[in-house]
């Protein structure tokens, strides 16, 4: 079978739990892990992406660009709506070398100082590649982070739980946010980080229905052990869509970011495995723990 008819057979498998989900797109949600690149915006305009974000009932968003100043961009769209992070990546191939460039320290404290940013992330490691966690622009970071009492977004692709235990660990008053869980982790290694972690938050944009389908079954639906672990801890999971096009895998590296155009499935598959949820516990991970974790109450 073709790529794109897998993705519509795992999609028209979850489409009778998606019409129960759309009911539910008037109740609160908040997403907390979307990107304003500048190879989306070369296909879309900040005004157009905040315009989805309404039509979606998002209530609001947490925002990272490439290079950084683009989240300011779309926040200063939305009308109130977006939350930006302070991205490292301060030009367009920052990902490659922001932890050789001292140039991501001083905007960072120039933004937070200014009240520009409300966050730092997202913050990119692949164990067994550079950059380490002991390079100075990160540890950097995080003392601003601490300074300015603002929660960090970290992507950590690794086999088990161990990479992010250590960062949680060597920065235990920072909000530390683990990006797309039920992605590369799986609920006995986030079960882990939770019980080691009291600053930890978990975050699902997992990537499904397109990537590792390590979070809810075919039916839309929480696996059995992620299910039991969000209501054993329903106050510290929160919940996105990372709307890019390297979850969608719709074109090739080299063309523009067409991610945006998905965003409506990606949330609609959220809103499928949160309606699935008791209600204290949907809004929990809906929309009430991200209020909390960005003093949006």
């Amino acid at each position: 079978m073709t790529k794109a008819g897998l993705l519509v057979r795992r999609l028209t498998a979850v489409t009778m739990l998606a019409w129960s989900a759309a009911a539910t797109t008037a109740q609160p949600f908040a997403d907390v892990h979307v990107h304003f690149n500048w190879d989306q915006r070369e296909l879309i305009d900040a005004g157009r992406v905040a315009a989805k974000l309404q039509a979606a009932g998002v209530e609001f968003a947490v925002a990272a660009g490439t290079p950084s100043e683009l989240a300011l961009e779309f926040a200063n769209a939305s009308g109130g709506r977006v939350i930006p992070l302070f991205s490292p990546y301060i030009h367009e191939l920052g990902r490659r070398d922001w932890y050789l460039d001292p140039r991501v320290v001083a905007r960072a404290e120039a933004g937070l100082s200014a009240g520009d940013y409300h966050g730092i992330g997202e913050i990119h490691f692949m164990i067994g590649f550079r950059p380490r966690f002991d390079n100075d622009v990160f540890r950097q970071l995080m003392a601003l982070a601490g300074e300015y009492r603002v929660p960090a977004l970290i992507h950590i692709d690794s086999s088990n739980e161990t990479a992010f235990l250590s960062v949680c660990r060597a920065y235990p008053a920072l909000d530390i946010l683990f990006a797309h869980a039920g992605g590369n982790l799986h609920a006995r290694h986030i079960r882990r980080i939770i019980e080691a972690c009291p600053n930890a938050w978990i975050e699902f944009s997992a990537r499904d229905p397109w990537r590792f389908g390590g979070l809810a079954g075919e039916d839309g639906r929480l696996l059995p052990d992620w299910r039991e672990l969000v209501l054993e801890y329903p106050d510290r999971f929160v919940t996105g869509t990372d709307p890019v096009w390297r979850v969608t895998r719709t074109q090739s590296w080299d063309l523009a970011d067409d991610g945006w155009d998905y965003f409506e499935q990606l949330i609609a598959w959220h809103r499928t495995w949160l309606a699935d949820l008791p209600n204290d516990v949907r809004r929990k991970i809906s929309v009430e723990n991200a209020r909390r974790l960005f003093g949006r109450e």
